[in-house]
């Protein structure tokens, strides 16, 4: 049997290697999602299993209006699913327990700030929504989704 050579693939040389200029490379911005979700963590669902276990022994000591104590776990449950702040490129949706609201990027004035709550939307309307389970620190995210419109806090000096 006879051996066909193996042929390499063809290397340029250094002084044959084309040069791009650099202005021509831009970096890629990355996709923004379509939508952003802040809710509360599901992890608190297990507060929630724990006053269940610990209002049973109420519930049926006092049957059967005491099993109206199950309510507050049901309720409390209720409102951590339900509870959320949807952000999109054009809009702000907010969903509590019981409501809900919509607003646009355009209408958003100012927020208000606190370390230890929930941050507010203050509108052209003079009216203030609260933003479920968004925090200070989640400014930047929210700047990102805002297309700019509310100045991203990290890149301030």
């Amino acid at each position: 049997m006879s051996e066909t050579p193996q042929q390499q693939p063809e290397q340029p040389e250094d002084d044959q290697v084309a040069e791009t200029p650099a202005s021509s490379e831009q970096p890629k911005q990355p996709e923004l999602p379509k939508s952003l979700t802040f809710r509360i963590t599901p992890v608190s669902q297990l507060a929630v299993l724990a006053i269940l276990v610990c209002a049973t022994p109420l519930a049926w000591a006092a049957y059967p209006w005491g099993l109206l104590v199950y309510l507050i776990p049901l309720g409390l449950s209720w409102w951590i699913v339900r509870t959320r702040t949807t952000v999109s490129p054009e809009r702000v949706a907010v969903r509590t327990a019981l409501s809900g609201d919509r607003f646009d990027w355009d209408e958003v004035v100012s927020l208000h700030l606190d370390e230890k709550r929930w941050l507010k939307a203050v509108l052209t309307s003079g009216k203030e929504i609260t933003l479920p389970a968004v925090r200070v620190r989640d400014l930047p995210r929210l700047s990102v989704m805002s297309g700019g419109r509310l100045p991203n806090p990290e890149s301030q000096e």
